[in-house]
């Protein structure tokens, strides 16, 4: 995000990427080189889009920390603050929700990563009607790994985020 705005925010939800199978504990389980891949893509898009978040909320789970670790590795020069929130594996869209509403206001461009259906029901809950349309319709039937809503809005502050508070632009797919 370019913009000098100081009520703009952007939110970017983006949901694991693909994962090993059930063998182990859920929590403990690792990325596939898909999944590897994927968080790249994700993190070559916003390079390319020169979006680069000063914050990032990530599960605890080792696929979420493995997807951020992997976008990081595509976005040599990010630098942010990168927050591990026990409530993102757990929790659904209204714990993330709390999680994001004590952000410091100078946080305006933040990456959540974490899991379905929390992601996708947080991008449908913030979405306003100005979103697009088929955004929305993929956020609510769910949005797969290695997918991310983004969504932006005039936000003065991090608390003041609720319900048809955000523009859903897009759900990238990697």
């Amino acid at each position: 995000m370019s913009s000098s705005d100081p009520d703009s925010r952007m939110l970017l939800l983006l949901r694991h990427g693909k994962a090993e199978g059930m063998g182990e504990q859920d929590i403990d389980r690792d990325l596939t080189e898909r999944g590897r891949q994927q968080a790249r893509l994700i993190g070559d898009y916003l390079r390319a889009q020169g979006v680069r978040p000063s914050r990032v909320l990530v599960s605890p789970a080792a696929r979420t920390r493995q997807t951020f670790e992997a976008l990081a590795s595509a976005m040599p020069e990010l630098d942010a603050r990168v927050d591990i929130v026990d409530g993102l594996y757990e929790g659904g869209a209204h714990e993330t929700v709390q999680a994001l509403r004590e952000l410091p206001d100078e946080d305006r461009v933040v990456l959540v990563v974490g899991h379905e259906p929390a992601m996708s029901m947080l991008g449908h809950l913030l979405a306003d009607e100005d979103s697009d349309s088929g955004a929305l319709a993929q956020a609510r039937i769910g949005i797969s790994t290695g997918s991310m809503c983004v969504l932006t809005g005039p936000l003065g502050s991090w608390d003041e985020l609720d319900e048809d508070s955000l523009t859903l632009h897009t759900i990238v797919r990697s």
